[in-house]
């Protein structure tokens, strides 16, 4: 990895934890097979370093879950709902759709997240 990639990561994470009102930490002791995750209980992303290997992959998991935490802020209640099968699928594939888009243009991705974070979660709690 190289240090503008790193330097781009680290940039990413500090838009996404003052617009999002949230906190990202990077870890090392992820069990095999997860990438990352965010968790609204306790507010926070957790991107998962030991299995990724690319800051660019880590950019495009930030994406994903940072997309979670823009879910979260539109609808607070969606805590309540969580064991609807069919609502985590829709939730997933609008993370995965930004996830794409970040594969393909990770600049408009982010910036647009970034828009959307400052807005709609910019009264929340972090």
């Amino acid at each position: 990895m190289s240090a503008a990639a790193g330097l781009g990561l680290l940039t990413l994470i500090a838009q996404v934890k003052i617009a999002g009102q949230t906190r990202v930490l990077l870890l090392d002791d992820c069990p095999a097979g997860l990438d990352g995750f965010y968790a609204p209980a306790h507010n926070r992303i957790g991107l998962c370093r030991n299995n990724h290997s690319s800051d660019a992959a880590l950019k495009s998991t930030l994406l994903h879950e940072a997309m979670h935490r823009l879910q979260h802020c539109r609808q607070p209640e969606l805590d309540d709902h969580l064991d609807n099968a069919h609502r985590v699928d829709a939730l997933e594939e609008e993370a995965r759709d930004l996830q794409n888009w970040c594969d393909e243009k990770p600049g408009a991705a982010a910036d647009w997240l970034r828009r959307q974070l400052k807005d709609q979660c910019s009264d929340q709690p972090n």
